[in-house]
Formats: structure tokens, sequence, C-alpha cells
């Protein structure tokens, strides 16, 4: 099934709703796009009174911990309504957020749909080059590097063997403030070198994420140019 400009206006309007009944407040912008087997959920303006007040305060891990427990309780629901509305079952969900700009992404996969693989296999020297230099500066060299397809207005590229030793430890234990931290640290490295990420792009860049996979061993890197489209 193709998904329709009105299948993800749909499936935004339900995202919303969902979110608005586990936080009590709904994004103010929310933009879905399919994108090979990948749907990107963008979100704007976000946070609750109770988390601006948390961020006020420097606790970004207390945000995070309760944020990310109440996104899983609703991870069920959000699968679910994405493949009910574009037909396709998705199985794997991450979410990340930035508090600095007050906004957010969701990423659902679908191992149902085909992907273009010459699409999977474009390289961007430059980019991979940035990652495995500067992201050294912060976490493991990875042991492969793959861009994937993305909506015209990001770039993402997924990072397989990126955990120390210490680090599969860490979450083999359960010890979720140290990773949160960390990934925390690794995200604001990144961003301290967007610069370098705009002139490999020619594109200006807007905002960062990172999904981690710690039991899969692997990360997203999301590049945002602007609004999703």
């Amino acid at each position: 099934m193709l998904a329709t400009q009105d299948d993800l206006h749909a499936l935004s309007s339900s995202f919303s709703k969902l979110l608005k009944r586990g936080f009590g407040k709904g994004p103010e912008t929310c933009y879905v796009v399919l994108k090979g087997n990948k749907l990107y959920v963008y979100l704007r303006s976000f946070m609750t009174p109770a988390e601006e007040v948390l961020y006020e305060n420097h606790q970004n891990n207390l945000i995070t911990e309760f944020r990310t427990s109440v996104i899983q309780s609703l991870s069920k629901e959000l699968l679910q309504e994405s493949s009910r509305l574009l037909g396709v079952q998705f199985e794997s969900f991450y979410q990340d957020w930035n508090y600095d700009t007050n906004s957010g992404m969701l990423l659902l996969v679908s191992t149902n749909i085909k992907v273009d693989i010459k699409t999977e296999e474009m390289v961007s020297d430059g980019v991979y080059k940035v990652i495995r230099t500067v992201g050294a500066r912060f976490h493991k060299l990875p042991v492969t590097l793959r861009t994937v397809p993305s909506p015209t207005n990001c770039y993402v590229v997924e990072s397989k063997g990126i955990l120390l030793p210490l680090e599969k430890l860490i979450y083999e234990r359960g010890q979720t403030d140290l990773l949160l931290t960390q990934a925390r640290n690794i995200k604001k490295g990144y961003w301290t070198h967007k610069s370098v990420f705009e002139e490999i792009l020619n594109r200006s860049v807007e905002d960062i994420f990172m999904m981690w996979d710690y039991g899969e061993n692997k990360h997203y890197l999301i590049i945002i140019f602007g609004r999703i489209n």
C-alpha cells in the first residue's frame, strides 16, 4: 500500500491526540513522513509546564526519563495506529528530544517494506569522515556506516558497532542515567561541529537527533535542515 498525504495527515492527527492523552499536552506541530521503510515523526513545541520547570533547573535526565517512560507506554499504540492507517507493519520504535529547541523526533521502522538498495548505499564520504573524526572524540568508532532513505530536509546515517564494552555492561545492568548523560554529551559534541556538516552538505543545519539502540549496538544520526516535507 502506498501511503497518501491524507493517510499521513490522519496519522499526524492521531499521534498528536495520543501524545496529548499521555502528557496532558500535545505538540503544536507534528509532521509525518514515510521514506523507504522508515516513518519519521517530527514534533515541535511539545514540552509540558512541568518539563519546562525541570529544564530551567537543568534536570535534563529527569525530563528524559519521564518522557521516555511515557512514550514507551504509548509506543504499542503508536505502532499499531501507524500500521493500521498506512497498511504497513512497523516493528521498531525510537525517540529523541531536544529541549533547547523544544523539538522531538520519533522513528518507526518496518522490515516489511522493500527498500531500494541503491538509495540506502548512497555514499557521502564527507559526512562519514566527520562521524569518524569528530565522533571518535565522543564514542567508539562505528564498525559500519550507512546512509539511509530520509525526507528531503533530513540526512540520516546509521552507525553499527558503536558501544564500548563498558557501555554494554552499563546497559545490561540497567544504569540508564549514565547512558542518558553520555548520549546527551555525544549529541552536544556533534552539534558544536554543525558548521562542518553545513559545509559538507551545503545546507543550514537546524537540528540534530540521535536515536540509540543499545540492544542492537547501533544508532541513527538524523540531521535536520528545516521543516520536514
